[in-house]
């Protein structure tokens, strides 16, 4: 038996396609920014706040530790989310 896409279901396709490659480039840009405002700081340390720090955990908790580890980001997970994981 052959599947043959109706026209609505190549459109959805389409279009879901676009919005995951717009969402990497999004991402990517992200990544790169962190990158650069982490050489401008050097090593001095960011503080933030507790709002920050619950907003930063909040997010962090949905990817995991695994992630976290991989990105390059501003925030450590031991600064912002640790006591998130150990609940």
């Amino acid at each position: 038996m052959r599947s043959v896409l109706h026209p609505f279901q190549f459109v959805v396709m389409a279009i879901a396609g676009w919005m995951n490659q717009h969402q990497q480039q999004v991402v990517e840009y992200l990544l790169e920014e962190n990158r650069a405002l982490r050489q401008q700081m050097g090593s001095r340390r960011m503080r933030f706040n507790d709002d920050q720090r619950r907003r930063l955990a909040v997010r962090a908790k949905k990817l995991g530790r695994r992630v976290l580890k991989e990105l390059a980001t501003i925030v450590t997970q031991e600064l912002c989310c640790l006591h998130l994981f150990d609940k």
